[in-house]
């Protein structure tokens, strides 16, 4: 079973990026993520069209099942 953890931000004016972690680690808590979000943001790293990011918005681990059928 693959699992991602998606990490949604927001800018100031509403436009949303999000980030995908492959594999993320299984011991991780809300305030770990929460953090490195909030590091995220600080860094001023990422822009959605000029505008950096500026509100966490959620943050899932998504896990699905892939079946090879050929």
């Amino acid at each position: 079973m693959a699992k991602t953890l998606q990490l949604q931000f927001e800018t100031s004016t509403g436009k949303r990026l999000m980030v995908s972690v492959d594999s993320p680690k299984e011991t991780l808590t809300s305030t770990e993520i929460d953090a490195g979000m909030q590091a995220i943001i600080a860094s001023g790293v990422f822009h959605v069209e000029g505008i950096p990011l500026a509100i966490v918005k959620s943050a899932d681990v998504v896990e699905r099942n892939v079946t090879q059928i050929i």
